[in-house]
């Protein structure tokens, strides 16, 4: 391969840049002994989603004001791939373009966070009416559920704005992954469990977005042979799985952020019940995913919770619709309590 420059478009939040970073260097790495020169530019952006900190994301579109520019910027060709955070996409990409390739799942988990870090108050150590901030309503239902007694009030903002609005709250609730990407991870005061705290469906996996094969040849794209096999030489494949399996769930409930809905898949040991996940090591005979999902049930005001587990060939051409599988499956059994 000849000396290639991949244009990444990414948004323009610290968060965003660090993670974009992260993923771009990941990506060179993974092409260290295929290609003669692979270096990479940033194209930073700022999307609806950030300009509009005033609403929330459900009042005015959803999950989709967040990548929107950048899909725009890769249909005009300014960009070749795009850098999202997986909880940021919709359930299904728009027919122009596909998911070509995850990183390996950073710490799915939600964290609390009060005044004094990690000697800060603990969550269920909250004195009642104790004001909590998210701006998640999945946060908010599963949160009520363990501490009915306090006050959630919704904040939106980046992560130094959301920990600056602990001069104000007692708290706030923020996903793991994002603080340890930012070097943050020392104002944690505890992390929720996912049997606490599901976390959202995608959170903590970096998805890299490009034009499907048919766009490409439409825009003659003559970059698209070697971005494709680029991008597939980073995927993970099991955290491939994992995210088809959760967004596959997303998309069987067609549900977006505006409702508290969420999945999480993990790959556990065959011959232990330990979860092992994707924030360590895949073992060897890890190969059943396990996939739990939560829908609140606003009629009956109800938590409806299901899980679901199966075999999963990860050596298989088969094995991302065999994850697939298993998230319209949970789907079908949260949809059976209704």
């Amino acid at each position: 391969m000849s000396d290639l420059k991949l244009r990444i478009a990414t948004r323009k939040s610290a968060l965003a840049l660090a993670q974009t970073t992260m993923a771009a260097d990941a990506i060179v790495a993974a092409n260290a002994a295929n290609a003669e020169t692979l270096t990479y530019e940033l194209v930073s952006m700022t999307t609806e989603g950030d300009r509009r900190l005033d609403k929330s994301l459900a009042s005015f579109g959803g999950k989709g004001v967040f990548i929107k520019e950048l899909e725009i910027a890769l249909l005009e060709g300014r960009a070749d791939i795009a850098i999202h955070s997986l909880k940021d996409m919709p359930a299904e990409v728009l027919p122009q373009f596909k998911l070509a390739a995850v990183l390996k799942r950073e710490d799915p988990r939600d964290a609390f966070l009060s005044r004094g870090g990690a000697a800060g108050v603990r969550f269920m150590d909250l004195p009642a009416g104790a004001r909590v901030g998210t701006g998640s309503i999945r946060r908010v239902v599963q949160l009520k559920a363990l501490r009915p007694d306090l006050e959630y009030v919704p904040i939106r903002g980046n992560i130094q704005t959301r920990i600056g609005k602990l001069a104000e709250l007692d708290g706030v609730v923020l996903a793991a992954a994002g603080l340890k990407r930012m070097g943050l991870a020392d104002q944690v005061t505890e992390y929720f469990s996912t049997e606490q705290m599901l976390p959202a469906s995608g959170q903590g996996i970096l998805a890299i977005e490009t034009l499907n094969d048919e766009t490409a040849q439409e825009t003659r794209n003559s970059r698209r042979t070697d971005i494709v096999q680029i991008l597939a030489r980073a995927n993970d494949v099991a955290t491939f799985c994992i995210a088809s399996a959760e967004m596959s769930y997303l998309k069987a409930l067609n549900a977006g952020c505006q409702f508290p809905v969420a999945s999480f898949a993990e790959f556990i040991s065959d011959d232990s019940a330990e979860d092992r996940g994707t924030c360590g090591a895949l073992e060897e005979n890890a190969r059943t995913l396990k996939i739990r999902g939560i829908y609140w049930d606003e009629k009956s005001s109800r938590l409806l919770r299901a899980e679901n587990s199966g075999a999963i060939d990860l050596n298989s051409a088969d094995s991302v619709q065999q994850a697939k599988n298993l998230g319209v499956e949970l789907a079908c059994a949260i949809q059976k309590q209704l």
